[in-house]
């Protein structure tokens, strides 16, 4: 039988960075056994998600950009405490990775309905390059080819939302997120059609 495929997910700067730092939390948190990684997920997930999504509709941009940080964080933990305590499953990663995207289109919606006329159209744009990123990936890794690492990972978005709701300029922000994901979109896609070592021989279905 040929040698099982070892597909490899490189992270970009900005994810081992937040990674150094999740990382040591994890450690300090493990040993509370009520503290589980699902826990934190979901927990994440609601603030990030529909909480910190109405804030942003409301204009609370201050609430929100702390909600967006201790989020993001909390994205990056539950896998970590997972590591840290052995628990790391399948399902609890098809857990995180769908939540991510219902929290990714609560924030861009959120950020669409603040001003619909506006930001309707390049909001899509950005909902559209936010969604094909991670599916472009998670289509490469099914078919056995190693994912790379692009400037629109969900780090680098994640920032870019706390920079915008600082700054209150959502209709930039939105811009920036739609040229920035599409472009990590088109990265992986290319490199995802580019054939290589890693990739299985085609069927002939």
């Amino acid at each position: 039988m040929p040698e099982e495929t070892k597909i490899t997910v490189p992270l970009s700067l900005l994810d081992r960075i937040v990674q150094f730092f999740t990382i040591k939390l994890a450690r300090s948190l493990a040993r509370f056994t009520w503290i589980t990684p699902n826990r934190v997920t979901w927990l994440s997930a609601s603030i990030g998600g529909p909480l910190t999504g109405w804030l942003i509709i409301q204009q609370q941009y201050g609430l929100a950009t702390a909600l967006v940080v201790i989020s993001g964080l909390m994205d990056g933990l539950d896998g970590d405490i997972a590591r840290e305590r052995n628990l790391t499953s399948i399902e609890g990663g098809i857990l995180d990775s769908v939540l991510d995207r219902y929290v990714d289109f609560f924030l861009i919606a959120a950020l669409i309905l603040v001003n619909p006329n506006e930001h309707l159209i390049v909001g899509l744009i950005a909902l559209l390059g936010t969604t094909m990123v991670p599916y472009i990936r998670a289509r490469s890794e099914v078919a056995g080819k190693s994912s790379i690492a692009s400037i629109g990972s969900r780090a680098t978005r994640i920032v870019l939302i706390i920079l915008g709701l600082l700054t209150q300029q959502v209709f930039i922000l939105l811009v920036v997120l739609a040229i920035i994901s599409n472009i990590a979109a088109i990265h992986r896609f290319w490199f995802a059609l580019v054939p290589g070592e890693d990739s299985p021989t085609p069927s002939s279905e």
